[in-house]
């Protein structure tokens, strides 16, 4: 599976670590583990049109988290309209230090059903799957007991409904 990435995590990496550095300068003072709580939104954004013609492929075969309804079956009384749209988290990059406990209170805008779980950076279950849907908040907390890239994952919508929690080490 690809992994994914953010073209700019190298800059929010950089920046987090010189704050980090800035604010832990101290000679012998550690970073202690705390409760983070990160208030996160599932959604799909959507975008119709009229005017300009629709895409040569159809993007439902690109990506489980692309939708499509085509002209014709997107607007009947306008033959020319067409529709695309695309799952995600937002916000889909967070970061933390190994050892927190992390709470994700995820609150579902769109879709009937969303199959979410957390993988880990070893590449095991963190948080196993459950279903969530439309219109309804779910808490979940884990502990980062490692470091290295969490991901919360809708298999329903990957893969580009899937956030990152870098777990930096202490």
């Amino acid at each position: 599976m690809k992994d994914f990435k953010f073209p700019y995590l190298a800059v929010l990496l950089t920046i987090s670590v010189l704050l980090i550095v800035a604010c832990d300068s101290r000679k012998g003072t550690s970073l202690k583990p705390t409760d983070v709580t990160f208030y996160i939104s599932e959604i799909e954004i959507k975008g119709a049109t009229d005017g300009i013609a629709p895409p040569d492929i159809d993007p439902t075969t690109l990506s489980k988290g692309y939708r499509y309804k085509p002209p014709g079956k997107y607007d009947p009384n306008n033959p020319k309209k067409w529709q695309v749209s695309s799952y995600m988290f937002s916000p889909a990059f967070m970061s933390v230090f190994q050892g927190d406990t992390i709470t994700l209170q995820v609150f579902v805008l769109n879709g009937d059903k969303h199959v979410n779980w957390v993988e880990a950076p070893d590449g095991s279950v963190a948080v196993p799957e459950h279903i969530s849907n439309r219109g309804r908040e779910y808490k979940t907390i884990f502990k980062a007991e490692q470091a290295g890239y969490y991901y919360l994952r809708c298999d329903e919508h990957e893969p580009t409904m899937r956030a990152v929690i870098l777990s930096m080490p202490r």
